[in-house]
C-alpha cells in the first residue's frame, strides 16, 4: 500500500465515523415517528405570510387555512405583499379572504427576513394588543392539509415551548426531473433527519416555512432580526445556541411547490449552498466552544448538518479520479498498453459512477416507500422518481463548488401550481 492509499484510508475512515451515526437515523426513520397526545387546549395562532408577486397561489394558501379543521377565532392570518410588482394583485386577493395585508416597497433590503421583520413591525403598531401564543410562518405557495394547525397544537402543547417544524410534501412531485428530486429530498429529511432527531430528543431545523414559533421567541415587539439569505439556518442555529429546542409534528402536512427547471434549480441551491457556508462561517466557532465545553450531541449534530462535509468528499472523489487519469497517462507514455490503461480507467470510473448512483438511489428510495401513500403522484411517477433522484443529485454537486466563489443574492422563485387542498386529495 503506497502512501496516497494510506492517506486515502484514513481520511474515509475519518469522515465515515463523523457521520456513521446517521445510519441509526435511517433506521429510526423507517421504523418510528413521535406522536403527540391529544388535547383541550386550543392555542391561538398568528399567521405569517411573506409574498412577492404571489397572485397564483396566495388565494390557495388562505383558503385552506380557512378551511382548518381547528376553531377559525383562533387564528388570525397576516400577509405582506413584499415588493410586488405594479399589476400584481396579491395584496388585493388575499384582502378579499380575509387576511390583514400590509405592502412593503423596499428595493435596498430585499428577502424573506425583512419582509416579516416589516410585517411583525406592522402589526405591532396596528394591533399592538394583539397577542397570539404561537406564530405561524408560510410561504404563498404553500397548501395546509385540513388538520395541519390541529396537529400542530397538540405538539405546542406537549410541554416545553418548543419550536415546531413539520411534514413538508409537493403540490408538483410528479412534474419532471428537478421538482421530483427536490421533493424527494424533503421526504428525506422528514424521515431520516427530523424524525430520528426528534424520538431521541435532539434539536432538529426548520427548513424555510412551514414552522410554528411560542411568543416568547418571536413576537411584534421583539421583531424578526434575521436577514441572511437563508434566514431559516440562521434562526435555527441561534436558537440552537441558545438551548432552545426544535421538534418535528409528522402529522401536521403542507404541501409545497418545488422548481421544475434547472435554472430555477439553481438559483434556488446556490442560495442554500452559499447560506449553508455563511451560517458556518458566523455560528461554527461558537457552536464548536460550545460542544467542547456541553458535549452537547444536538450541537455536534447542527455542526454536521451544516458542514462542508459534501464539499470535502466530493473533491477528494474528485481528486482521486484526477490522479487516476494522470497516473493512467503517465504509464501510457511509460510504454503500457494504451488500450488496456484507457479499459481500466473507464472501468474505475464507472464503478465510481454506479457506486455513487447506488448509494444516493438507496436512501431516497427508502424514503419514497416510507412515505407512499403520502406522495401526491401516479405509481409510474413515484417509481421514475426514485430511479432520476441520484441523477437530480449529481447534476447539483458543481453548485458546492461555484456557491464557495460566487456573491448570492436573494432572488424570488415563479410560483405557478394554483391548486387547492381538494385537488391534492
Amino acid at each position: 500500500m503506497n502512501t496516497w492509499q494510506i492517506i486515502n484510508l484514513v481520511l474515509t475512515v475519518i469522515v465515515s465515523l463523523l457521520v456513521a451515526y446517521q445510519v441509526l437515523y435511517v433506521i429510526i426513520g423507517l421504523f418510528w415517528k413521535k406522536k403527540f397526545k391529544d388535547t383541550n387546549i386550543e392555542s391561538s395562532y398568528g399567521v405569517l405570510i411573506a409574498g412577492r408577486n404571489e397572485e397564483k397561489v396566495i388565494g390557495q394558501l388562505i383558503d385552506s387555512i380557512k378551511k382548518q379543521n381547528y376553531n377559525q377565532d383562533k387564528i388570525k392570518i397576516f400577509v405582506v405583499a413584499d415588493n410586488c410588482s405594479p399589476n400584481d394583485k396579491t395584496a388585493e386577493i388575499a384582502r378579499k379572504m380575509g387576511a390583514v395585508v400590509f405592502e412593503r416597497q423596499n428595493k435596498e433590503k430585499v428577502g424573506k427576513g425583512y419582509a416579516l421583520d416589516f410585517l411583525l413591525s406592522k402589526i405591532n403598531e396596528n394591533y399592538p394588543d394583539y397577542d397570539p401564543d404561537g406564530w405561524f410562518v408560510f410561504d404563498a405557495d404553500n397548501i395546509l392539509d385540513v388538520n395541519y394547525v390541529k396537529e400542530m397544537n397538540k405538539a405546542f402543547n406537549s410541554g416545553g415551548g418548543n419550536i415546531i417544524t413539520s411534514y413538508r410534501a409537493s403540490k408538483n412531485f410528479g412534474n419532471g426531473l428537478f421538482a421530483m428530486g427536490a421533493s424527494i429530498g424533503f421526504i428525506r429529511d422528514c424521515r431520516f433527519l427530523h424524525t430520528p432527531r426528534t424520538i431521541l430528543n435532539i434539536s432538529t431545523v426548520v427548513t424555510g416555512t412551514g414552522f410554528l414559533m411560542p411568543k416568547r421567541l418571536i413576537n411584534p415587539k421583539t421583531g424578526w432580526k434575521y436577514s441572511c439569505i437563508v434566514e431559516d439556518s440562521e434562526f435555527s442555529m441561534d436558537n440552537i445556541g441558545k438551548g432552545e429546542k426544535i421538534i418535528y409534528c409528522d402529522d401536521a402536512i403542507f404541501y409545497d411547490e418545488q422548481p421544475e427547471t434547472w435554472k430555477s434549480t439553481y438559483r434556488q441551491r446556490m442560495r442554500w449552498q452559499k447560506g449553508a457556508y455563511l451560517i458556518y462561517k458566523g455560528f461554527a466557532g461558537s457552536m464548536i466552544l460550545k460542544f467542547f465545553s456541553k458535549f452537547s450531541f444536538t450541537i455536534y449534530d447542527n455542526l454536521m448538518y451544516f458542514t462542508p462535509v459534501p464539499i470535502i468528499s466530493t473533491s477528494w472523489a474528485l481528486l482521486n479520479g484526477l490522479i487516476a487519469v494522470v497516473t493512467s497517462f503517465l504509464k501510457m507514455l511509460m510504454g503500457y498498453s494504451v488500450g488496456l490503461e484507457i479499459l481500466s480507467l473507464i472501468g474505475s470510473l464507472v464503478f465510481y459512477f454506479v457506486m455513487l448512483y447506488m448509494g444516493i438511489f438507496l436512501y431516497g428510495s427508502l424514503a419514497v416507500i416510507k412515505d407512499w401513500k403520502r406522495i401526491k403522484a401516479t405509481t409510474k411517477k413515484k417509481i421514475i422518481a426514485m430511479f432520476a433522484y441520484p441523477i437530480f443529485m449529481i447534476c447539483i454537486i458543481p453548485i458546492y463548488f461555484i456557491a464557495l466563489f460566487s456573491k448570492v443574492e436573494w432572488k424570488p422563485i415563479e410560483h405557478k401550481e394554483a391548486v387547492d387542498i381538494e385537488e391534492l386529495n
